[in-house]
């Protein structure tokens, strides 16, 4: 066994001189170009293009310990950044918001995912004069098409806060909405 590793040690010390030895290349009678490939610093949307839609429209539902809701949310995203508004009626509030929306997905994804953020105020009994500010961040989930750029079949979820309370939304794209409420009067 003593000899199988002195043999062992030996070959690796061999192949560490002689790697040193190929590493020592006069450069005086040549000069080498090397050549560094690396990924670009840019999403590839801004070199491809987005094959996805830009316009979203949802309604959506709040619900929270000290209030529910309804409403709607509309976000134009027409490459990597874009803005949403939503606007929701709730039993005892009125929400109102407005952020930015960022799409996660490369040109060859087969979902397109979103991520957005909103600050907003939320009016008690849509009175203006004691108004509260609320944060929200969601993530929405689309198919990559659509017609004339409009999204028909979108889902966001999102958690809202007013600093005193937590509330989740869901959001489900106005087309889709429209034919749940349709299979639901049947």
């Amino acid at each position: 066994m003593k000899k199988v590793l002195t043999y062992v040690v030996i070959l690796l010390l061999g192949v560490a001189a002689s790697a040193q030895n190929h590493h020592e290349v006069d450069t005086s009678a040549a000069t080498y170009d090397t050549v560094e490939y690396h990924a670009p610093k840019k999403n590839p949307i801004l070199y491809f293009g987005s094959p996805f839609c830009e316009h979203f429209a949802e309604f959506r539902l709040l619900f929270g310990q000290e209030d529910m809701g309804i409403g709607l949310m509309y976000s134009y995203l027409p490459e990597l950044w874009g803005f949403n508004l939503t606007g929701t009626v709730g039993f005892d509030n009125l929400w109102l918001s407005a952020g930015a929306a960022y799409r996660l997905s490369k040109p060859w994804s087969s979902y397109d995912w979103h991520l957005f953020a909103n600050a907003g105020v939320r009016c008690p009994d849509g009175q203006f004069m004691h108004i509260a500010p609320t944060l929200e961040a969601g993530l929405r989930m689309s198919a990559p098409t659509g017609m004339w750029s409009f999204s028909y079949s979108s889902g966001s979820v999102s958690v809202l806060t007013d600093f005193s309370g937590v509330y989740f939304t869901l959001g489900l794209s106005v087309t889709l909405s429209t034919l749940f409420s349709f299979l639901l009067l049947l």
